[in-house]
């Protein structure tokens, strides 16, 4: 039987803003022997639009207009290249009856969430999270140990090979995450009209779309969302 590697490289969005409402977890993902060339590609349209700054959705402005609309093009094109996040009203988490009075213990259960979809059977994972300060330095790997329990329990001939912390300066697949992981922390929590707004628009149209984010089925394969809310937790 035929096994399917594929690299998946993880941001978020609004966890700690006080400002925001919803936080937003998202990963993209990468079958890993296209993983060198799309990391080509992205740094190519780089070059070609004399942006030689880290990708990083708070950063994105008018002045580099061409490179976001080439981006959002390019990912839009490219069959190989899939986005995942999960939304969470932190308003609705119940932190003291579910998570310890600990938020970065709920924030990495929202990871969770958000990878257990994307786990199917005959494949195997590469997990790149962006790094952030924690003050349980275990964070990484306890994520790990749920997501093998849940794959030895619920999947068959699949396995995730490795997941660590890199730093988003080093990996342009995650500061690709971090640009679409960031612009629907940006719709889901902003309403005045802005460039970034303008980029938001621009993607809805290209993934004909009318609206985001909109909640999508757990079938959709190329932008898939999650509005997370403790009612249908246990569903996505």
């Amino acid at each position: 039987m035929t096994i399917t590697t594929f690299n998946i490289y993880c941001d978020e969005s609004r966890v700690e803003n006080e400002n925001s409402c919803k936080m937003v977890i998202g990963a993209i993902l990468i079958p890993r022997e296209q993983a060198k060339k799309i990391s080509k590609e992205i740094k190519e349209i780089k070059t070609i639009n004399n942006f030689f700054q880290e990708i990083k959705w708070n950063k994105s402005g008018e002045k580099f207009d061409s490179f976001y609309r080439q981006l959002i093009n390019y990912f839009v094109k490219n069959k190989n290249i899939q986005f995942r996040c999960i939304i969470v009203d932190k308003s609705a988490v119940k932190y003291d009856v579910y998570h310890d009075n600990d938020k970065e213990l709920a924030f990495y259960k929202f990871y969770y969430l958000m990878l257990r979809a994307k786990l199917a059977d005959n494949n195997h994972y590469y997990i790149f999270l962006d790094r952030k300060p924690t003050r349980d330095k275990n964070r990484a790997r306890s994520l790990k140990a749920y997501l093998d329990s849940y794959v030895l329990l619920h999947k068959s001939e699949c396995n995730i090979q490795h997941l660590q912390s890199y730093s988003s300066s080093e990996n342009v697949l995650i500061q690709l995450s971090d640009f679409f992981t960031g612009l629907i922390g940006y719709v889901s929590n902003e309403k005045k009209k802005s460039y970034k707004q303008f980029l938001v628009s621009y993607l809805g149209k290209k993934l004909k779309k009318n609206k985001l984010p909109v909640s999508t089925s757990l079938s959709e394969m190329k932008f898939n969302v999650f509005n997370w809310n403790h009612k249908n937790e246990k569903n996505r």
